[in-house]
């Protein structure tokens, strides 16, 4: 108790010190005796505005000040406050920022915005400490404040297409839901440059290759109606200035498209392709036709001229999204490039656009594609860190903090005979220390070896290629995968396993952020054996587990996963994914009598969502995780070990370690305990939320420190009752017990992102724990120094075994963890 008031009394000192700190702004080399510029505010008044919104443009008008208007302010550990050479004070300045903000107030569709400016000067004597000398100067600083009234905007009245070029016309009155300027919202330059790339895109696709935004012409007209009317009637005068009082408050535009009339008239052209050339293994001698080649010419057309034939005709096809004959597309021009470019094979992709001038309107397409390397090589390591755990201790008297280490080696081949097909050989290698544990042998707890080989075929083989064909997907591959694996549980038991994958995975054009993957066949074998006897004692203690640790067979066919990314095109900084499974196990197999004692037979899906909204120098992301998995068995009481649900670690409760919460309200294992801890379920429910944000650029461009506070909330559960004999099982999920069995964890943490990885440390702690029935599990953890860097004085938890008072603190309520990227 001392301890935690010596902390608080601590705290209050450092906030009360660096409060006083923190209102502290020093002047640097100002020019003597004249009023220079200390601070600039802006206050945005009127408008339509969010407050998020009110707050953005605050910051976009800080951008339109003039240079010589500007304080330039630099952060001393983020409480000292140093302005550097701040301008002599010239209002002429002002005035142009003033003006500046004005006028940028128009791309937002506000043109009778109004502004005005305050400016104070404060003279202040300041205390100027030397090397040798301490004096008092007089200074005389200028506050200047920007008050900007947005007034109201400027909205659509009618939007309309004035094309004289008939198929121009129709084409734009066929696509108008998608247009950019709507009636009824504010006229902005973003809007805009939208409706008119809109309009050059689609013409574009329709054969117009060469028009450009040059030409369109779009044309407002605002006139009030009810000012250029006369009438004899007085009461209809009356009504008319009245009708145009309100426009004034209230003001319309009506808007019109048109083409324009200066632009060169050879842009309207329809183009057609003639003939498409291809150039799969492209040279730079091949730029002036000099470089001997093969020609050869495919059933579609297309004219093939290679120099060593590294890749067969129905590669080359089947990437191809123009054919001969076709109206120019700069969609399928762009797919095309996409195509090759995401093969492998070629390294460098492009497309000339050759128009014939003999032939007026047809143009050839000549695809120069630059092989890559045919092997490619990559190694990497990977290193995740998780405190005070239990997790694998089944004979390990002490343990504590969990170091995991692997590395992945990989051979890939981009072209197996000649098809563009990939294979892959990876080897993983990995071993999981325990850093608290004494003696040689207690170190480690866990060593695995892994080899997968996959081989992708870039095109879809199965019953999905009758549905989609080709010209229907932006990409497909079909897959095969093979992973036999060999892990040791030191003191526990060895396993080997076995998978086996064969399936489809596509993207089609109509929804190209959406993934589909479907695996027709997918089998998973995992044998343990060498158990020791403290691991048959700990599946005797907890008969729960004996369900799930023991060798099993998975096969299932007509697995489903979908993946789909969504990013609202009116707010780019609002983004959402969606990610959904399902699989199943013996529901068509589990009638055969032959896998009787090993298949295990279940169904499982699960979904997650996450929706991020990203700002400036911050962002805010929530997450939330369902997963089920039901078994069907007659003898299956919970999924097989290596298909249920965990929770805990570097991306999920991080206030616990890996495996290390749940199911239901089970019991933390006691410190030091000889006890296997791993803890999973077959329903797992999750909600994340996180507010990240930049603290520091510690190198430009290279190296940012990012802060973030979290907040987790879950558990896993199992779905059937595995008490022997039947009764309440808390392990088992209940609606009724739901909220008294969510763990809840709060904490903050530190990222250190070099733009091409990021390493995350995070802090958690458990604000509500599942396995304490007091309040409901909430609590507020005792978080003083000594509990969280001190090792304390040793208690006895139990007759003969003893432990570190603040070590059995942070191992019941609290975890750090260091991991790569972000956690979702």
């Amino acid at each position: 108790m001392t301890d935690k008031i010596n902390l608080l009394n601590y705290l209050k000192k450092l906030i009360f010190f660096s409060l006083i700190l923190s209102s502290c702004t020093v002047p640097k080399k100002y020019q003597q005796n004249k009023p220079f510029l200390f601070s600039n505010t802006i206050e945005v008044t009127g408008g339509n505005f969010t407050k998020d919104q009110r707050n953005s443009l605050k910051q976009k008008l800080y951008g339109q000040l003039d240079d010589s208007a500007k304080v330039n302010v630099r952060d001393f550990l983020f409480l000292r406050h140093v302005i550097v050479k701040p301008p002599a004070y010239d209002s002429a300045y002002t005035a142009i920022s003033a003006k500046n903000m004005k006028g940028s107030l128009l791309h937002l569709g506000y043109y009778q915005a109004k502004d005005s400016v305050k400016v104070d000067t404060v003279k202040h004597n300041a205390l100027k400490i030397g090397w040798l000398y301490v004096k008092r100067e007089k200074q005389e600083r200028v506050y200047v404040k920007y008050i900007i009234n947005a007034g109201n905007p400027t909205v659509i009245d009618t939007m309309s297409y004035r094309f004289k070029k008939a198929e121009l016309q129709q084409l734009a009155l066929d696509t108008r839901p998608k247009s950019f300027l709507v009636k009824g919202n504010p006229v902005t330059k973003a809007d805009i440059l939208g409706e008119t790339s809109r309009l050059v895109e689609l013409y574009r696709n329709n054969g117009y290759y060469k028009f450009t935004s040059d030409n369109l012409k779009l044309r407002g007209d605002s006139t009030i109606a009810a000012l250029t009317n006369v009438s004899d009637d007085p009461f209809e005068s009356l009504q008319l200035l009245e009708e145009a009082n309100q426009k004034r408050d209230k003001p319309t535009v009506k808007l019109a498209m048109l083409l324009n009339p200066a632009a060169d008239s050879l842009t309207l052209t329809k183009y057609y392709i003639k003939d498409i050339i291809i150039y799969p293994d492209f040279t730079q001698e091949d730029l002036n036709n000099k470089a001997p080649y093969i020609a050869d010419t495919t059933r579609s057309g297309y004219i093939i001229r290679y120099h060593k034939k590294i890749v067969r005709n129905g590669l080359l096809v089947r990437h191809m999204a123009m054919m001969k004959g076709e109206v120019y597309s700069q969609e399928n021009y762009a797919r095309t490039i996409g195509n090759f470019s995401k093969s492998g094979v070629w390294q460098n992709t492009n497309i000339q656009i050759e128009e014939l001038k003999d032939s007026s309107g047809k143009v050839n397409m000549i695809v120069q594609l630059l092989p890559a390397k045919k092997y490619g090589f990559e190694a990497g390591i990977e290193a995740s860190y998780s405190a005070n755990s239990n997790t694998n201790s089944a004979s390990i008297a002490n343990a504590g903090n969990l170091l995991g280490l692997s590395t992945n080696v990989s051979l890939q081949n981009r072209n197996v005979a000649r098809t563009g097909t990939k294979m892959t050989h990876a080897i993983r290698a990995g071993i999981e220390l325990n850093l608290n544990a004494g003696g040689p042998n207690r170190k480690i707890n866990s060593n695995e070896l892994s080899y997968t080989n996959t081989i992708s075929f870039p095109k879809l083989l199965g019953p999905i290629n009758l549905i989609y064909p080709n010209k229907k997907l932006v990409s497909q591959h079909t897959f095969i995968n093979v992973i036999p694996a060999f892990t040791n549980r030191i003191n526990l038991f060895n396993q080997l396993s076995a998978t086996a994958t064969f399936g489809n995975e596509f993207t089609s054009i109509k929804h190209p952020n959406r993934k589909n993957l479907f695996k027709f066949l997918n089998i998973e074998y995992s044998y343990l054996y060498n158990q020791t006897q403290s691991f048959k004692d700990t599946l005797a203690l907890n008969p729960y587990l004996r369900y799930s640790f023991n060798t099993a067979l998975v096969i299932g066919v007509l697995n489903y996963g979908y993946t789909s990314t969504y990013i609202n095109p009116k707010k780019l900084n609002h983004q959402r994914f969606f990610r959904w499974n399902i699989e199943e196990s013996g529901l068509l197999l589990g009638r055969l009598t032959t896998f009787d004692n090993l298949l295990r037979q279940f169904i499982k899906t699960d979904a997650e969502y996450t929706y991020t909204v990203q700002k400036a120098k911050s962002s805010i992301t929530f997450r939330a995780f369902a997963g089920v998995g039901i078994p069907i068995g007659k003898s299956d009481t919970t999924l097989p070990f290596f298909k249920q649900y965990f929770s805990g670690g570097a991306n999920s409760m991080r206030g616990w370690p890996i495996r290390g919460i749940g199911p239901g309200s089970k019991a933390l294992a006691p410190y030091n305990s000889r006890t296997l801890n791993d803890r999973t379920g077959d329903i797992r429910l999750e909600v994340n939320g996180e507010y990240r944000y930049d603290i520091a650029q510690i190198i430009p461009n290279s190296l940012i420190l990012r802060g973030a506070f979290f907040v987790d909330a879950g558990n896993v559960w199992n779905f059937k009752n595995t008490r022997p004999g039947g009764g309440t099982d808390t392990l088992q999920f209940n609606f009724n017990r739901l909220y008294k069995q969510l763990g809840v964890t709060a904490g903050t943490g530190f990222r250190f992102d070099f733009n091409y990885f990021l390493i995350r440390f995070d802090l958690g702690f458990r604000f509500k724990r599942p396995d304490i029935a007091k309040n409901n599990g909430w609590q507020l953890p005792e978080i003083t120094y000594n509990n969280l860097f001190k090792k304390g004085e040793l208690i006895e938890i139990s007759p003969g075994q003893f432990g570190n008072a603040n070590r059995i603190w942070r191992y019941e309520n609290f975890n750090f963890t260091i991991g790569l990227s972000y956690p979702f």
